[in-house]
Order: C-alpha cells, then sequence, then structure tokens
C-alpha cells in the first residue's frame, strides 16, 4: 500500500470514525424498526493456504410490506475506511444507522446489507498516489478483492432467502465505499435498479457495461480527500455510454405508425454539495430535493426510462447529458 493511500485512509478514518457507540448497543434493544442478522463469509487466501473471515450486518425490517407480494427492497451499502477493521459494528454508522430508524423504516421499509472491510484491505484497488501525483483514474480489476467477494457472496444468498423485490436491489458507498459502489456496479450490472456513488471514483473505460443503470454521483466541491475529478470524470463517461446506448435502442422510424420518440432519462443524475468537504454523503442520505433518498427509491428495474420518469428526481441534483 503507498504512503499516499495510508494518508487517505487515515485521514478518512478521523473523518468518518463511528460517533453513536453501535458497538455497546444494538438498535434493536432501543426498540427499532429492525433487526440485525450477522452475516459471516469465509474467502480463500491468495495462496490456498489459509482462508480469510469477513463479517457484516443484515438490517432486516420488522414494518410488514406495503407491496401486495410482501416482498422488500435490499440495499447494498459500502462503508468508508474509517469504518474498517473485525468489530461487526462500526460499518453501521452513517447511512445504516438512518436506515434503522423509524422514518426511513415507515417511508420505505427495506433491507440493507452492509458488510465490514477487514483493516487494510479495500473494496477495490485504489492507486490515490497515481490519481493525486500524477493525474491518473483508478483502473477496473477482472479480478475482485477479497472483501468484494465476500460482498458477492452475500448478495446471492439474500436474494435466495429472503424476500426481496428484485426489481428494487439499489447500490450504494461513501469515500473508499463509492469507488466500490462503480467497482460492483461493474461486475453486476443486471443487477441494480440504482446506484449512488458518494466522493468516491471509478474506471471511465468501464462506463459501456453500466450505461443502462440509473447512478446519482455526488461528490463535494471542495474535498481535500478524494478529488471531485474522480466523479467528473465518471459523470461524463457514463453520460456519453448511456447516451450511445439509448441511440442504439432507438425505435426505427415507422412511416405507416408515425410516433414522437420518448425522451430518454437523464443519466447520470449528478450533484456537488459545497463546502461539505468529504463529508458530502451527510447532506446526501436525506429525504427531500436537498438528498438523494426519493430518487433512490423512485428506481425500478421495471421501469421504462423517459422523461417523465425525471419527475421523482430531486430537483437539486444537475443531470449530466
Amino acid at each position: 500500500m503507498t504512503r499516499a493511500l495510508e494518508f487517505l485512509l487515515a485521514v478518512s478514518l478521523v473523518l468518518s470514525c463511528p460517533t453513536s457507540g453501535w458497538a455497546q448497543t444494538s438498535p434493536a434493544a432501543k426498540g427499532s424498526p429492525t433487526k440485525l442478522t450477522p452475516q459471516e463469509w469465509t474467502i480463500p487466501s491468495e495462496d490456498g493456504l489459509s482462508d480469510s473471515i469477513y463479517r457484516g450486518q443484515l438490517i432486516e425490517p420488522l414494518t410488514p410490506s406495503p407491496s401486495a407480494d410482501g416482498k422488500y427492497p435490499l440495499i447494498v451499502f459500502l462503508h468508508g475506511a474509517g469504518e474498517r477493521g473485525d468489530d461487526n459494528r462500526a460499518q453501521l454508522t452513517h447511512f445504516p444507522e438512518i436506515a434503522m430508524g423509524f422514518e426511513f423504516q415507515q417511508r420505505h421499509p427495506s433491507f440493507l446489507l452492509a458488510m465490514q472491510c477487514p483493516a487494510h484491505e479495500l473494496w477495490s484497488p485504489i492507486d490515490i498516489e497515481g490519481v493525486q501525483k500524477r493525474g491518473e483514474v483508478p483502473k477496473f480489476d477482472p479480478k475482485p478483492t477479497r472483501a468484494m467477494q465476500a460482498v458477492l457472496q452475500a448478495i446471492d444468498k439474500i436474494l435466495a432467502t429472503k424476500p426481496i423485490d428484485l426489481t428494487r436491489v439499489y447500490l450504494t458507498g461513501l469515500s473508499m465505499g463509492g469507488f466500490g459502489s462503480f467497482d460492483l456496479a461493474v461486475r453486476r450490472p443486471d443487477l441494480f435498479a440504482a446506484v449512488v456513488p458518494i466522493c468516491g471514483g471509478g474506471d471511465p473505460t468501464t462506463a459501456s457495461k453500466v450505461a443502462s443503470i440509473p447512478f446519482y454521483i455526488v461528490h463535494g466541491d471542495d474535498d481535500p480527500i478524494v478529488p471531485v475529478a474522480l466523479s467528473r470524470a465518471m459523470c461524463e463517461a457514463i453520460a456519453g455510454a448511456s447516451a450511445d446506448l439509448a441511440r442504439a435502442q432507438r425505435p426505427k422510424p415507422d412511416a405507416a405508425n408515425p410516433r414522437p420518440v420518448p425522451k430518454r432519462k437523464p443519466n447520470p443524475m449528478s450533484r456537488e454539495y459545497a463546502k461539505v468537504g468529504h463529508a458530502s454523503w451527510v447532506p446526501a442520505y436525506t429525504f427531500g430535493e436537498d438528498g438523494v433518498l426519493d430518487w433512490m427509491f423512485a428506481q425500478h428495474k421495471s421501469q421504462t426510462p423517459t422523461e417523465a420518469d425525471t419527475k421523482s428526481a430531486p430537483t437539486g441534483g444537475t443531470a449530466q447529458k
């Protein structure tokens, strides 16, 4: 690991350290509308001589599903560097805390998977020194990290055993998890109804693989840890790939039955918060036009991506076209 990456992770640890004591207090003990189910996965080491254990928590809703089929959305959340470890609690900081609350579960009863990345490991390879000193962008590695392998296994198990609405599987992550969100979306492009990467970055050359997924890309315009240029590069790449896909899928003109071609939904949506530093997830993980949650839950894989769908998007966001 480079010194620059160690610096990034150390600063991120300070900025995103746990503040609510989840290691001491179970949300269920406080009468939360959710329960926690521990997850554990064994991933072989690269040398084949030893295995590693990866742990996580599945937040399960206790509120009845409003859907006629009794199914719920699933949110896959990837935490930042400050929540790494082996306590299987720190990763519940920030967004999972919100998702376990009464307001959130009353609005959108949901499952949420929060795996924990061990110390000194990453969701996806990040050469932050190359980014900061040489202007490079992240490079996608076809082989997932072991931490990401654990996430993939956990997702598959949950989809097979829990009442999940397969048209409403969402992915989001912050900082190190923002990088991981771009990475995971490329690995499972047919799964997610929406992806919300926050203060992260990805490999622009992978944009064509995720062009059909609605994205809402978030960053702080003064982020001192992860350059906002990384999110801007992914916005530009996904916008171009999405436009290419829309042109390829556009119906051919029919002289016998002329009809207007519906305008495509802007993709990606994006937002740069002013003067929030690295903590752009704080305003982002809210309901209302200042946040991204209403937009995220409005996305369904079964929806036709037309201009009409943008009415559910927060008006404060900006669409990259």
